[in-house]
């Protein structure tokens, strides 16, 4: 008896207080809202997470210097140079390149899809009227 009441008062005091080890909170953010704006030189892209939902957030939010980040990829410091096309600084290249440059772009990412699923390649691949090129 005096186990189990043990046991129940652990219970209750984990869930009122809170357990370190069993926090959600350390394994992901929250996802952002639809919407995200990718701000380039010439064009700016939408770009919806609730599209992307069975991609893995490492896939693009790769690890900086042995640590996971879920910065923006134009963040200060990361690849903000919006009008050049030279990586690793350069967000055109980063998002166009047909190769993975040691995690995927936008673009690769795209291509594989568009292998599997041939019909996307208008919505995936255009530069204009594309979803990601709308405008």
């Amino acid at each position: 008896m005096k186990k189990s009441y043990f046991a129940a008062m652990l219970a209750v005091g984990m869930f009122m207080f809170g357990a370190p080890a069993l926090s959600l909170a350390d394994e992901q953010p929250a996802v952002p809202a639809d919407g995200l704006d990718f701000a380039g030189a010439k064009k700016s892209v939408k770009f919806n997470h609730s599209s992307h939902k069975t991609v893995e957030c490492k896939t693009c939010h790769h690890e900086v210097e042995g640590k996971q980040t879920y910065a923006k990829c134009a963040s200060a410091g990361c690849h903000d140079d919006l009008t050049g096309k030279q990586p690793p600084k350069a967000l055109f290249p980063i998002a166009h390149s047909k190769k993975k440059l040691g995690h995927q772009t936008c673009l690769s990412c795209h291509n594989d899809v568009v292998a599997q699923k041939p019909d996307l390649k208008k919505d995936l691949m255009g530069c204009k009227g594309s979803k990601c090129h709308a405008e």
